[in-house]
This record gives C-alpha cells, sequence and structure tokens, in this order.
C-alpha cells in the first residue's frame, strides 16, 4: 500500500508536468497577444513537406541543418497571416467562411483542399481575402492620371502600410525560433 507522501509526491509530479508548459503545445511565438502554436508550425511544414513529397522534391527533417531556417520561414509566414487578421480587424474587415469555400479550389478528384485535415489551403484563402481586402480600403482614397500610375500609387501605399504594420506590431519569438537572415 503506497503511503501519504509518495501519493502526494507523484500527484504533485502529474501537476508539475500537465500544468507548467507540459502540455505538448507550446507558443514559439506571440504576436500582437496572439500565441503562435507549437502544432500550428508542424502543420504547416508537415503541408509543405507532403507538397515535396507529391513533386519528387527533398525536404529536410529536424536533423538536417537547413531545416531549421526553413522552419523559421514558415513560422513567419504565420506570423504575417496573424498580423493581416488584426490589421482587417482594427479595419473593420471581415470575411465569411462562405467567402473562403467559394475561393478553394477543388481538385480533380472532387475533394476540396484542406478537407483531409491540411488547412493551409483554407488559411491561404483566408489571408488572400483579407489583404484584397485591406487593400481595397488602404488604397480607395490614391489617385492618380493614367492606369499605370493608380496601380503604382496603390501598391505603393499598400506596401507601405504593410511595412508599418510589421515594425509596430509586437512580436516576440521563443528561443530557437528567431527568424534568421
Amino acid at each position: 500500500m503506497p503511503r501519504p507522501a509518495g501519493i502526494a509526491l507523484a500527484t504533485l509530479a502529474v501537476v508539475l508536468l500537465t500544468g507548467c508548459g507540459g502540455s505538448g503545445n507550446p507558443t514559439v511565438a506571440t504576436v500582437g497577444g496572439e500565441a503562435i502554436k507549437q502544432k500550428q508550425l508542424d502543420a504547416v511544414v508537415a503541408h509543405f513537406r507532403s507538397e515535396a513529397q507529391r513533386e519528387g522534391k527533398s525536404f529536410p527533417d529536424g536533423k538536417n541543418a537547413a531545416f531549421k531556417p526553413l522552419r523559421n520561414r514558415l513560422l513567419g509566414l504565420l506570423v504575417y497571416r496573424a498580423e493581416l487578421r488584426q490589421a482587417a480587424d482594427r479595419l473593420g474587415v471581415k470575411v465569411t467562411d462562405s467567402e473562403i469555400s467559394k475561393r478553394l479550389v477543388t481538385p480533380a478528384g472532387g475533394e476540396q483542399e484542406g478537407s483531409s485535415g491540411d488547412t493551409f489551403p483554407r488559411d491561404s484563402v483566408e489571408a488572400q481575402l483579407l489583404y484584397e481586402r485591406i487593400f481595397a480600403k488602404v488604397t480607395r482614397d490614391v489617385k492618380a492620371p493614367t492606369q499605370a500610375e493608380l496601380s503604382a500609387r496603390r501598391n505603393k501605399a499598400m506596401s507601405d502600410f504593410v511595412a508599418r504594420l510589421q515594425r509596430e506590431t509586437k512580436v516576440r519569438y521563443e528561443p530557437g525560433f528567431e527568424p534568421g537572415p
């Protein structure tokens, strides 16, 4: 029969392991207060690994020196998407699930992209729609004498907006997940 002290120590060990970062899904970056979790990053890495395999290309594994910089660039994509969502919220820009579904491409096999549990296609469409709507809002008052100049001015206005967004958004990377050169 176990001693009460032994039970207390075992209980304490379980509490410490489950309650203090032992969840198995740690935060890898924080964007304006929004956590990006390890599982989100793992899912994006798995998507690109799967794409590389489908195309017959190699993809570095976790032990390869090329993996960490690649993983961190993919984390940068997740950070950028979080920045876009937050900017859209501030600007009152919305995208519905219905609009995202309409934009998703159905492959020849008939299965809608993302239905296998891979949310990357859906998240990409959402980011694209948000970008387009933010672009429209940010550039709505831009004027120019020619269509070419109007396009250039709109592109510059949006580029400036994104640069300011990335400069002003507080992003904190956990150790080992910092973007590299």
